[in-house]
């Protein structure tokens, strides 16, 4: 389509859901009843206004969505600010993902905190059967040194059939739970205890979460500001990264 024609278009849908939004704005769940229905049994959350006038952002599952004033097109990625260059879905993703990771407590993880000051907190999503995992973790006193905390979140790949699935419950059931990840992790020697114990729950819980947060893989970091960095990066790239401002 003709840039021209594709933006006259643009312009013209905005400004038809712009006449009728003002109908739905006494009650924005009718915004997404089409889209609920569409969807079945998934959970489409509460529509909220954006910067766009007619235009309303929701979410289902991990995908972001923008309906218009009427809910009947949907449009589904990024929404960008071209004046201000601020991804304002990635602004909402970010959010998303600092809330969720608080629905595990601090003392349930397993901790590494940052030596002297802490300049940051890297969250980190793991399995131990993971290759990259390992290799991660071995820089992990680098991060220390840096002033970087580093919280560990259990991510069994292949959920409870995964083949790091018993040893990540290990790793939760043991007394120093430090000590266990080093060894699940290979950067010390010794014996894991059982996996039966009620720490061993938040291996689940861990699963949920980060599905809930759209991980696909293992490693998966979390910046303090809720930024996803997919794989392993290097602890000589990763220490600016952080305290750069990401």
């Amino acid at each position: 389509m003709n840039p021209l024609k594709l933006m006259t278009s643009l312009m013209l849908l905005l400004s038809v859901s712009g006449m009728v939004s003002a109908e739905s704005a006494s009650n924005p769940d009718k915004i997404t009843d089409l889209l609920k229905s569409r969807l079945g049994g998934v959970a489409v959350e509460a529509p909220t206004e954006t910067p766009v006038e007619g235009v309303y952002q929701t979410r289902f599952g991990t995908k972001f969505a923008y309906l218009t004033g009427n809910g009947r097109y949907v449009f589904i990625g990024d929404m960008i600010d071209l004046e201000s260059q601020v991804n304002l879905t990635e602004l909402s993703r970010r959010g998303l993902a600092k809330e969720t990771l608080k629905q595990i407590p601090v003392k349930d993880l397993v901790v590494y905190p940052a030596k002297d000051e802490t300049k940051t907190v890297l969250s980190i999503f793991t399995d131990t059967s993971c290759p990259y995992c390992q290799k991660l973790h071995e820089e992990v006193p680098e991060l220390q040194k840096a002033g970087i905390e580093v919280r560990y979140f259990p991510f069994p790949r292949g959920g409870n059939r995964g083949p790091g699935y018993d040893a990540l419950k290990q790793v939760w059931c043991g007394k120093d739970r430090n000590q266990t990840m080093d060894i699940a992790k290979k950067v010390k020697s010794g014996d894991l205890p059982g996996s039966d114990c009620e720490a061993a729950s938040i291996v689940d819980q861990g699963y949920v979460i980060g599905n809930q947060v759209g991980i696909t893989g293992t490693p998966a970091l979390f910046t303090e500001s809720g930024q996803k960095l997919d794989g392993y990066v290097p602890y000589k790239q990763l220490i600016p990264m952080l305290l750069g401002g990401s």
